[in-house]
């Protein structure tokens, strides 16, 4: 096989294994197996999660994780539409989050909409492509009955 036959299939097996870490992470998460998540991340790593807070060690991500999960009744993550570049042991990935998601108030349980955009930064650290730097930007978060156009933002 030719050197550039080899090195292009290289490539798009990378861009498959960066979406399986990806979804690996939205299940994790929906799943409320957020011990799992850490272990997604290389070892000096950023996670922004815009605007709720930011996150460099595994400890504190971990933290955040577990109480973003309180009161979640149901998530699903929709992670779509990924724009992936490869570039040796680096790579970038731009994704949308589209979720209907489910939680607990004083009322009873509330179904919301969340949107927003992650774009990342991806290495491969160990053998296995991992989150160097996670950005999340919300677009809305609203409740089903409203929609976004009637209550956009995070409440």
């Amino acid at each position: 096989m030719s050197e550039h036959l080899e090195a292009r299939i290289r490539k798009l097996e990378d861009i498959e294994e960066i979406k399986k870490l990806q979804a690996t992470y939205a299940y994790s998460i929906d799943t409320l197996q957020m011990e799992k998540v850490p272990d997604l991340f290389a070892d000096n790593f950023i996670a922004e999660y815009d605007p709720l807070g930011t996150h460099t060690t595994k400890e504190s991500l971990l933290e955040f994780l577990k109480g973003a999960g309180e009161g979640a009744v149901m998530m699903r993550h929709q992670i779509m539409t990924p724009l992936i570049e490869v570039d040796g042991d680096k790579a970038t990935g731009t994704w949308y989050l589209l979720g209907p998601f489910t939680t607990k108030s004083p009322e009873g349980e509330v179904a919301t909409w969340i949107q927003g955009k992650y774009e990342c930064d991806y290495v491969r650290e160990g053998g296995k492509w991992k989150f160097k730097h996670l950005r999340f930007q919300f677009t809305f978060q609203c409740p089903y009955e409203d929609g976004w156009v009637k209550t956009p933002f995070l409440q």
